[in-house]
């Protein structure tokens, strides 16, 4: 029989693989923080819905976007104005009307960042940021802020998941590696193509099957007024039923990751952005070459622990 010698002291193993104290320390610490301010600023049942459903929706009034939100639509009408030159109808048809696209009949500006500094400012909403941290870690950044612009037309948008769009095939993982925050700029009725999600469905760590993605019956709609936010799981099931009605519907899309997946670089993001800015932005905006500097205790918590 085999001899097994006395434990030895942690200086007798390989330092390479070792966990560092320092680093196991900062992910501790990291995770008192997020719970700290979940609490502090009234979101624990929100977060409570992010575990069991997958998914949380703030009212414009506790998201403090009653104000934000008009000028957000503004500057998005007026960015699509500039850039295709389309007069957007809210309310009735429109030179966007039967608009195909691989969203369906959605018109999707991916990065829409460097089109006004009320998009900066909506990126530092510090209770979205407060639940994105909470399922990304404190070294969360944005991968992406759209716009997406919703017309009537046939398709619905089936259901699917984030996290294997961005991160791999499934099975997926429990935890988060990617999350998204949807302001609505419009209203969203089921007639106006309203999200819909499945409850839960982020614990099964796949993504839908053929069948399921396309199965109404489980298409749990969102309808909500504009200045509402819908936070998500990278998991969760998520679509959309088509628009009936005329019109727009309004979005802007804030897509996070965690630190190994920043750095889409969908946005230039100028100085002059940075230093009109507080530091958070710019950490929000980092690429993946800037992610040393978080410092090397952060940058390798972020690595190693899930709320670092």
């Amino acid at each position: 029989m085999a001899t097994i010698e006395q434990q030895p002291s942690e200086e007798q193993f390989a330092g390479h693989f070792l966990p560092r104290r320092d680093v196991e320390d900062w992910g501790r610490d990291a995770r008192r923080r997020i719970i700290a301010e979940i609490r502090e600023r009234g979101l624990v049942e929100r977060a409570w819905e992010l575990d069991i459903d997958g998914f949380t929706v703030l009212s414009p009034e506790e998201a403090g976007t009653a104000e934000i939100t008009p000028r957000l639509l503004e500057a998005s009408l007026g960015f699509v104005e500039r850039k295709h030159g389309w007069c957007v109808d809210l309310d009735g048809e429109g030179e966007h009307e039967g608009l195909i696209a691989p969203f369906g009949n959605v018109l999707p500006e991916i990065g829409v960042l460097g089109e006004g500094r009320v998009f900066e400012e909506a990126l530092l909403n510090p209770v979205v940021l407060a639940l994105m941290r909470y399922l990304l870690g404190e070294s969360c950044a944005l991968i992406h802020q759209s716009l997406f612009l919703k017309c009537p037309g046939p398709d619905h948008l089936p259901l699917h998941t984030d996290q294997d769009q961005t991160v791999g095939p499934s099975p997926l993982t429990a935890n988060a590696h990617v999350a998204n925050a949807n302001w609505f700029l419009t209203d969203y009725t089921v007639e106006n193509g309203a999200i819909c999600f499945v409850p839960g469905s982020h614990k099964l760590a796949r993504a839908p099957t053929r069948h399921e993605a396309t199965d109404l019956s489980l298409f749990e709609p969102v309808e909500a007024p504009a200045g509402s936010v819908v936070v998500w799981h990278g998991n969760t099931w998520h679509g959309a039923f088509r628009r009936t009605t005329p019109g727009v519907r309004a979005t802007l899309v804030e897509y996070f990751g965690r630190q190994y997946l920043a750095g889409a670089e969908t946005s230039t993001v100028t100085q002059e952005m940075l230093d009109r800015n507080p530091p958070q932005f710019a950490e929000l905006v980092r690429t993946q070459a800037q992610m040393q500097g978080l410092g090397d205790t952060k940058f390798q918590a972020a690595k190693e622990t899930l709320y670092g």
